[in-house]
């Protein structure tokens, strides 16, 4: 292919638009790989054509919004106002039984995420803190909360309301070699609702093709995540799915050399963050279980934040400026291990 049809093809609406989409999907796990988004959607699809569907409607959704709003282009073409459709055209289905017409509220629930993405980039922005999948959460939340009001939504045995019992008895279960392999493996998956050791390897594969070390913190924070929960005696069942190394999967790509410079304070300033993660996540789904709504990624986000709020303040940790935000890779030149 010539230099002249290549340049010809970049310049395609529809082909830059699609490289948006994948983008969007890719930038879930930070990386701003068209090829890694299109692995992100071959995964998802893997396991659920259903789910698969709505990640990328609500991806679209997202995207469509922001172009017809006027935002930013760049952050369009980066795919930073799709990630968080995807994950909020995934949700539904997920939580809600499946129906046509649910799909009218996966489109609107993207578009929501993408009124709140911009209103959080501007709150946010004063301190340079990314709003990370905040918009998501809070547009998911607020299309959740109503289903106990109307009969619009049909919810799955995942939303059940519950009171938590302090004298309730939780029992360990029985921990194998196919609990870490299988809770490693589905905890990446899990970032996007994804049940699957496939699924999740593939997603593994899909951050290896953009980012060596982006992967390898990947791996590393759903390892935390596990051995974090198996030492505070949480029951093996949603250990071995991968349901408290999620968060701390985000967590460890984040901070693992994506907003800081790699050092080994940061390293293991990582580290505690993964690990406050899966934490957070026991705690937040006791915060919820009254009302039976899912913690969602807002584990994630709260320990995140406090993690980027108090960089500033600790002289081992270097902040990487918003314009240089990019792979891990790409600032090596800053290890200082």
């Amino acid at each position: 292919m010539s230099d002249i049809t290549k340049r010809k093809l970049s310049e395609n609406p529809l082909i830059q638009f699609l490289d948006s989409i994948c983008r969007g999907c890719a930038q879930i796990m930070f990386q701003n790989n068209p090829l890694t988004g299109l692995l992100f959607f071959a995964g998802i699809f893997y396991n659920s054509i259903i789910l698969g569907i709505c990640a990328v409607l609500g991806t679209v959704a997202a995207t469509l919004t922001a172009i017809a709003l006027g935002a930013d282009r760049d952050m369009i073409r980066a795919g930073l106002y799709g990630f968080n459709g995807t994950l909020a055209g995934i949700a539904l289905p997920f939580f809600f039984a499946f129906e046509p017409s649910l799909l009218i509220y996966v489109i609107l629930n993207g578009a929501f995420s993408t009124i709140i993405m911009a209103a959080l980039l501007n709150f946010l922005g004063k301190w340079n803190i990314s709003p990370l999948t905040a918009p998501f959460v809070l547009s998911t939340w607020l299309l959740m909360f109503c289903v106990y009001k109307f009969g619009f939504l049909q919810p799955t045995a995942a939303i059940f309301p519950a009171i938590p019992d302090p004298n309730a008895v939780i029992e360990a279960g029985r921990i194998t070699g196919l609990t870490f392999w299988e809770g490693i493996t589905k905890g990446v998956g899990e970032v996007m609702f994804q049940d699957n050791v496939i699924t999740g390897i593939i997603f593994v594969v899909a951050i290896l093709i953009n980012s060596r070390i982006s992967a390898l913190f990947a791996v590393l924070g759903s390892t935390m995540g596990l051995l974090t929960a198996l030492v505070m005696r949480a029951p093996e069942l949603p250990v071995h799915l991968g349901l408290y190394g999620f968060n701390s999967v985000l967590c460890g790509i984040a901070l693992g050399g994506f907003f800081f410079y790699l050092n080994w304070q940061s390293i293991w300033y990582t580290i505690a963050c993964m690990i406050a993660g899966s934490i957070a996540m026991g705690s937040i789904c006791v915060f919820l279980s009254p009302i039976g709504m899912p913690a969602l990624t807002w584990p994630f986000i709260l320990v995140t934040w406090f993690f980027l709020f108090a960089a500033p303040h600790f002289k081992s940790i270097h902040v990487i400026p918003g314009e240089k935000l990019s792979k891990p890779e790409d600032n090596l030149n800053m290890l200082t291990i």
